[in-house]
């Protein structure tokens, strides 16, 4: 619900007469186009014709000439940044599209390219309205120009891009990225980014020697840059990096997989992927490996590094707040690495064996269990590691004790549903701990209706079936016959 305020200005957006709109985008027009920039006045109705335009369900239309100044105003490099801004929020909520237009005179600068793209991304409807956007991006990557030079918001641009449209990268330009993001991954520089410092009132400002990263808990960093590095400042390279992690998920998920864009790694066999993945762990250099190979590996290293450094104590909360976010998307990534090459389950295992041992005691790290209980679910029997200590605590203690978490009992729910049949088939604790279950769904009404919604279908039906009060209509996966409950 809006304050009373809020509603009030939006209930007039909506009910402006057309007669007043249209002497309304007049006077916008006049002040843009006017010599005498008055930043205020401009930045009023830049704001009015926002709420104006997004106030309603169905997009508005803008006059022609009104259209082409905003998406001047867009791609201008010298205008304020909150021109920009509004200028994309008002394309974006307006009609007619601005996507092809924007799409063949994308600008050289980072700040108005993530806009531009933003209007793009909304607007776009397949995979060739998103074409020139990708091929301008990918340019900037495949350049050679120094990496001081590439901007910081490429990354989440391309993978919004490859999100919406996963084959619009053809298999040259996928090894062309996985490339490019194995050396973001390794070799970000370890010195924070040059600071200025004043030199006092009589003389000028000189620039301090750049400083080397630290650790969460104040030690120099020895290794490589990660994003548990803590610095002042930091240099291109260092964003990159950050942005690369904050993808690798999603990139690995989506080009790395079998019948997606692994081709060259289809036709080899188990015994020369092993070899491989030998070569690469044991090698100075792997850069003799194709790309995706390469990328595989210097993930597998980079997570490996980020578990090691959860290990220190954190100065902040808030760092210690991203270590256990670390944590969680680390032991995914390595989960995903091992499913597509079975010889990183040898190399994983020990170090995901050590990290349950160490949190294990502690509930405060409950949510970063789960990926471990994922990771033991699919490899454990591949290296032959007995995984009922994990799963004992996982379908015991979590319900039983953190039961009124409503993030921990969402995830814990997306745990049972994303691998029901997997757990009802192998892990016997988990057909036994029907009562602790329910607990958990019935706490937790919000993140139980939007996870079990998509249980329907998969539940074993019998005679009679138990159904949670929240929603009759969902049956859950568990039965009632004779007295005894069954999975």
């Amino acid at each position: 619900m809006f304050a009373p305020g809020t509603e009030s200005l939006v209930k007039q957006a909506r009910e402006i007469q057309e007669e007043e709109l249209q002497r309304f985008y007049g006077r916008i027009s006049k002040h843009l186009l006017s010599n005498k920039e008055v930043a205020v006045e401009v930045v009023d109705s830049l704001q009015r014709l926002h709420l104006i335009v997004s106030a309603t369900k169905y997009a508005r239309t803008l006059p022609p000439d009104l259209i082409k100044k905003l998406q001047t105003l867009l791609r201008s490099l010298s205008c304020p940044e909150q021109f920009q801004i509004l200028s994309s929020a008002i394309l974006r909520e307006s009609l007619p599209l601005s996507l092809h237009t924007l799409s063949t005179e994308l600008s050289q600068d980072s700040r108005a390219l993530s806009y531009m793209a933003s209007v793009v991304l909304s607007q776009a409807g397949n995979k060739e309205d998103l074409l020139p956007l990708c091929q301008h991006l990918l340019k900037f990557l495949e350049s050679r120009q120094p990496e001081v030079q590439v901007p910081k918001h490429t990354l989440p641009i391309l993978s919004k891009i490859f999100s919406f449209s996963p084959k619009i990268l053809s298999e040259d330009q996928v090894n062309v990225v996985s490339r490019k993001l194995a050396d973001w991954l390794r070799y970000a520089s370890v010195h924070q980014g040059a600071s200025m410092s004043s030199g006092g009132f009589f003389t000028s400002p000189r620039i301090r020697q750049p400083a080397p990263m630290t650790e969460v808990d104040g030690a120099v960093a020895g290794d490589f840059f990660t994003v548990l590095c803590v610095g002042q400042s930091y240099t291109e390279d260092q964003w990159m990096n950050m942005y690369t992690f904050s993808m690798m998920k999603n990139w690995l998920l989506t080009y790395d997989t079998e019948g997606t864009s692994n081709a060259e790694s289809d036709d080899r066999s188990e015994v020369d992927s092993s070899v491989m993945s030998m070569v690469s762990a044991t090698s100075s250099s792997s850069r003799l490996l194709p790309p995706k190979e390469r990328l595989r590996e210097k993930a597998f290293e980079y997570c490996h590094r980020l578990i090691e450094q959860s290990d220190r104590k954190a100065l902040k909360r808030t760092d210690a707040e991203l270590q256990k976010a670390c944590l969680v998307e680390s032991v995914a990534i390595m989960d995903i690495i091992c499913n597509e090459d079975a010889s990183y389950v040898y190399r994983a295992f020990p170090c995901i064996k050590a990290l349950y041992g160490r949190l294990s005691p502690d509930l405060a790290f409950a949510r970063a269990l789960l990926p471990i209980a994922q990771f033991y679910l699919n490899h454990s029997e591949t290296a032959a590691v007995d995984s009922e200590a994990v799963f004992y605590q996982v379908f015991t203690r979590f319900p039983a004790e953190l039961f009124n978490e409503p993030m921990l009992a969402f995830e814990f729910v997306h745990f049972c549903l994303h691998n029901v049949s997997v757990l009802q088939e192998k892990v016997v604790i988990y057909r036994h701990s029907f009562p602790n279950l329910l607990k958990v769904m019935l706490c937790n009404t919000l993140p139980s209706i939007l996870s079990f919604s998509s249980w329907r279908g998969t539940a074993q039906r019998s005679s009679y079936s138990i159904r949670c009060w929240i929603c009759p209509a969902w049956p859950l996966p568990w039965t009632y016959s004779t007295g005894k409950l069954h999975a």
